[in-house]
């Protein structure tokens, strides 16, 4: 009789774990990897639908398509530079933003619960179904309408602001941000809902007995939540500006996401549009990369 073979629980552990994982690894080769590879070869290519109807036809041409975009395309160079403008003014105002809604909603108060929930409204609002439903709303008309007419009277607020910064000897390129800021108040809120729950995690995961040592020392609360409070929830504010990065990269009302998709599938030149989207990407890496080794000098992490 043979020998029954005993396998040891590190073993079965591990093969525990690979059936745990085996759906990502299957997801990632069938809807990363492929489409990837695809992506890559069409902007290596020149696309051309056969006549007959039956399919497409690819041509490669090299960096045909890169060399396009990046030495005779001004338009798309021009979308790529705003891209980027929007990410490096959006970025710092919704960490800031969403770094001290968040420390307020740490604290102690009635109704809180009510307060978190409506600063994360803008997640449920910005879904897809939300946004289907208003497109076809006739409210929404109506009121854009209503916007359309009152535009005056809003342009008239806007000089009126710019007015009185000018009158308080503000600094010109000050002025300019405090407006362009402003204008982006909607956008600002729906991109800061995700970090402000972070950063309340963050807050939340501090031990109590730090604090009340920190009193019984005699710090003042001001002390406590630079010396204390900031370093600690530092790892956090690295995680929320590479979320908040890619989240304004990859924004549906981002004019390189739309200018990609009307080349893709309104113009359907999948091969530009995808050499658009490498490029794009390239891009996108090459900032968060320099951003998270500039910042992870600076993060304080607790053991």
């Amino acid at each position: 009789m043979a020998k029954k073979r005993v396998v040891s629980w590190e073993r079965k552990r591990k093969r525990l774990g690979y059936f745990f994982i085996a759906p990502f690894i299957v997801g990632a080769i069938f809807f990363i990897l492929i489409p990837l590879g695809t992506s890559l070869l069409y902007s290596l290519s020149e696309m051309t639908i056969k006549s007959d109807g039956t399919g497409y036809q690819l041509t490669l041409v090299g960096l045909k398509n890169y060399y396009k975009l990046l030495a005779v395309d001004p338009n798309y160079r021009q979308v790529l530079l705003e891209a980027v403008g929007n990410m490096l003014l959006n970025v710092p105002i919704a960490v800031i933003f969403s770094f001290f809604i968040a420390s307020i909603l740490n604290q102690k108060f009635h109704g809180r619960g009510l307060v978190r929930g409506i600063f994360f409204l803008p997640v449920l609002l910005s879904s897809g179904i939300y946004l289907r439903l208003a497109s076809v709303d006739q409210m929404t008309a109506m009121m854009q309408q209503g916007g359309a007419a009152s535009s005056a009277d809003a342009g008239s607020v806007s000089t009126a602001f710019v007015n009185m910064l000018t009158a308080l000897n503000f600094d010109t390129s000050l002025i300019s941000f405090l407006v362009s800021a402003v204008d982006r108040i909607s956008t600002i809120v729906a991109m800061s809902a995700i970090p402000i729950i972070i950063f309340l995690a963050a807050f939340q995961s501090i031990s109590p007995s730090i604090f009340e040592a920190s009193y019984i020392e005699g710090a003042t609360g001001w002390e406590v939540f630079w010396k204390i409070s900031f370093p600690m929830v530092s790892s956090q504010i690295l995680v929320c500006v590479v979320y908040t990065i890619i989240d304004s990269f990859t924004s549906s009302s981002n004019v390189m996401i739309n200018l990609v998709h009307q080349t893709s599938f309104t113009s359907f030149d999948f091969g530009l549009g995808s050499a658009m989207v490498w490029i794009y990407m390239v891009i996108i890496f090459a900032i968060v990369g320099l951003v998270f080794a500039i910042l992870n000098k600076h993060i304080f992490y607790y053991d």
